[in-house]
């Protein structure tokens, strides 16, 4: 016997925070980057991030070898270093089961992964060559920028169907599919 019952107001309890050293490579405003801290901040892991410049730091040969693209962000591990921001993140949020990011089943696991590939074609893709140029990060091009904000809110119309019926991308709590496309939409509401 418990000396408690379980009810709906009952908190869920914690398990210690995960300790094993994670490091996280990553420019300071990148939306990227937030999907991870975010997914972090969720399961109770601390990432340590240094400062990184961009073109400085990136350049290194020490950061070539952690990653041959010479991209950010990159997790570097005990275990070795993973990179891309939807595998940090989904590594990130592996790390605790309980918390159930990834989804409460293996289904609702497979929708997360589905809804974060519709994230990165659906919605990153067109936000950044729209975004990109009025940040002066990339340059215009009239057609190209038209093309994006059209594929944009197509996709966000996608986006805005499945949320009229539904609270959260998957299932009946946060997950990392909510995580990633606020990051990813961040930018996009913001200028």
């Amino acid at each position: 016997h418990f000396p408690f019952v379980l009810t709906a107001q009952t908190p869920r309890i914690s398990p210690p925070a995960y300790t094993m050293s994670l490091t996280l490579y990553a420019f300071q405003a990148d939306f990227r980057r937030f999907k991870a801290e975010i997914a972090a901040t969720y399961n109770g892991v601390t990432l340590t991030t240094p400062k990184f410049v961009a073109g400085q730091d990136d350049a290194t040969p020490e950061f070539i070898a952690m990653n041959p693209l010479g991209k950010v962000p990159v997790l570097q591990t005990a275990e070795g270093v993973i990179f891309e921001s939807n595998a940090i993140a989904r590594y990130v949020a592996g790390l605790r089961r309980d918390s159930e990011l990834l989804g409460a089943s293996y289904y609702e696991s497979g929708l997360v992964d589905s809804w974060l590939d519709f994230c990165s074609n659906e919605i990153e893709l067109p936000a950044c060559l729209w975004v990109y140029p009025v940040l002066g990060l990339a340059e215009y091009d009239a057609d190209l920028f038209a093309q994006a904000k059209t594929d944009l809110f197509a996709g966000l119309a996608t986006l805005e169907s499945h949320l009229l019926l539904n609270t959260y991308l998957v299932g009946n709590a946060i997950t990392l599919a909510d995580i990633v496309m606020a990051s990813a939409l961040l930018y996009p509401f913001k200028f």
